[in-house]
């Protein structure tokens, strides 16, 4: 069956900003357009990365349809959803980035797609039953402040039905390493891009702060061609990481059930040494007042 793909980008994004005050719709159109960076090399980026798929593929068995992604991208986590037969709708932020995800979905098969563009905090779609929620990829650190992420998060949870599956993957944010990389450039990644005949580089800066648990990131894209020509992309972002027992509060502020936490894709156990910080919450069957 032809994947009936629904792009819903220009109609659903002014919906959205109608939910913005006026004062921070600049700020949206600022952060879309540093997003919008990303998408020349967010697959070449990604492209041997599949850690976090079968994980995914094993909640989404559990929960069933429809699934909602958050920060979706260029389809990275879509694709083997869709490539299962799942209903998926994908939000994002950047038009670049859902441009390079509508290519790759188009020649796929699904009984529903769904890309919408918005910011993670306003959007109000017309389903208010998705069985399962996904921020894959620390999506959820890059709403800046603990306000946002929560608007987030309350965002999501009024789109689930009653008794669906939220799933979160942060980095754990180990002070040691966030220390010895601070201010520190290092060589993150390097590739051969075939189709353009370059060579790509992948440089990080990043700079933490503490205080506000943020980390200021900066990627240099160094694109070198056959003909020696070069071309540099700045892409900076900042990231908020989360503490366990804070990403804890803060779901169930918002009504949710946080069912396990893990440390990695096998669903180990979290301790201090792992690499993730996964988290996986339910929306209760039966809903109470919160207080």
């Amino acid at each position: 069956m032809p994947v009936q793909l629904r792009v819903m980008c220009v109609s659903l994004m002014m919906v959205s900003m109608a939910h913005i005050p006026d004062g921070n719709r600049e700020s949206h159109r600022s952060k879309a357009e540093l997003f919008d960076r990303f998408a020349r090399y967010y697959d070449g980026d990604y492209r041997d990365y599949v850690d976090d798929v079968d994980l995914i593929l094993d909640l989404a068995s559990e929960a069933g349809d429809p699934i909602l992604e958050l920060g979706c991208g260029t389809g990275r986590v879509m694709q083997p959803l869709v490539q299962e037969g799942y209903s998926v709708t994908g939000i994002d932020i950047s038009p670049q980035l859902l441009s390079v995800a509508r290519t790759k979905l188009a020649n796929r098969t699904s009984a529903d797609v769904q890309l919408v563009e918005s910011d993670l905090t306003a959007f109000d779609l017309p389903n208010k039953g998705y069985r399962l929620a996904i921020f894959a990829s620390n999506t959820l650190m890059h709403m800046t402040s603990s306000q946002e992420q929560t608007a987030a998060l309350a965002n999501v949870y009024r789109h689930l039905a009653p008794g669906a599956l939220l799933f979160i993957d942060l980095f754990n944010p180990d002070v040691a390493r966030l220390v010895a990389v601070n201010n520190v450039m290092e060589l993150a990644d390097e590739w051969e891009w075939e189709e353009r005949g370059a060579h790509v580089l992948k440089w990080s800066v990043r700079t933490v702060d503490f205080a506000e648990q943020l980390q200021d990131t900066l990627f240099i894209y160094e694109e070198i061609g056959d003909d020696g020509g070069v071309r540099r992309t700045p892409c900076p972002f900042v990231l908020r990481f989360l503490w366990r027992s804070e990403a804890e509060l803060m779901l169930e502020k918002c009504g949710f059930e946080v069912e396990a936490v893990w440390g990695d894709y096998d669903a180990g156990p979290y301790d201090a040494a792992s690499d993730r910080l996964l988290f996986l919450a339910k929306k209760p069957a039966e809903i109470h007042n919160l207080h």
